[in-house]
């Protein structure tokens, strides 16, 4: 289960991120490779630094440690980069599929890659065009989206959704330093924390 405290916007500043795969690389003879993409579902991976921020949201960032109880406890992420589907086509009705995975593809000639999508707000979904209801026409529960009976979109029928998302992650590592190059007495007392890393999840 996910927590719902999101964490503060501000943290996305400075960080680096981006898509991360596992693959097993066996060397072969005669300088050939034996390649096998271990992980079918890339996960986000962003690494993080707070420097030189006020005590108030190194305190903030300090409570959030110690609600998600370090690494254990997973919590939503609003990427900087990639955070709202706009008109996302997700499938296509054959009159007996009920149900859809929210998910975003990212456009490649040889190797489309599609991204599902978890934790959405302000969802509208269309079939064909029009705009459903959701409890009347559709439920959602983890970015699934399921029509109920006498609402399943029939053959050809494209289904589309626009909505904004946050990334499931959690902290890589239980102990995240924190530290105080100005005193908390001065004028004007900041510190830093990190760097950490925030690493995407599936559950």
């Amino acid at each position: 289960m996910v927590d719902t405290v999101a964490i503060n916007n501000k943290f996305a500043l400075d960080a680096r991120m981006g898509p991360s795969f596992q693959t097993t690389v066996i060397a072969l003879m005669g300088g050939y490779e034996d390649r096998n993409q271990d992980w079918q579902v890339a996960l986000w991976r962003y690494d993080v630094s707070l420097n030189h921020r006020p005590l108030s949201e190194i305190r903030a960032f300090l409570s959030h440690i110690l609600g998600r109880r370090g690494a254990a406890n997973s919590f939503p992420l609003r990427d900087p980069l990639d955070n709202t589907l706009t008109d996302e086509n997700i499938g296509t009705g054959d009159g007996v599929t009920a149900a859809f995975q929210i998910k975003k593809t990212y456009s490649d000639s040889d190797r489309p890659y599609v991204r599902p999508i978890t934790i959405v707000s302000n969802l509208v979904v269309k079939v064909a065009g029009v705009t459903k209801t959701v409890t009347t026409h559709y439920t959602q529960t983890d970015g699934v989206i399921t029509f109920t009976g006498g609402n399943i979109p029939t053959a050809g029928q494209a289904i589309t959704v626009s909505c904004d998302w946050l990334v499931r992650v959690r902290y890589m590592a239980d102990y995240n330093p924190i530290s105080l190059p100005i005193g908390p007495d001065t004028a004007t007392p900041f510190a830093s924390a990190g760097p950490f890393t925030l690493m995407e999840v599936l559950r």
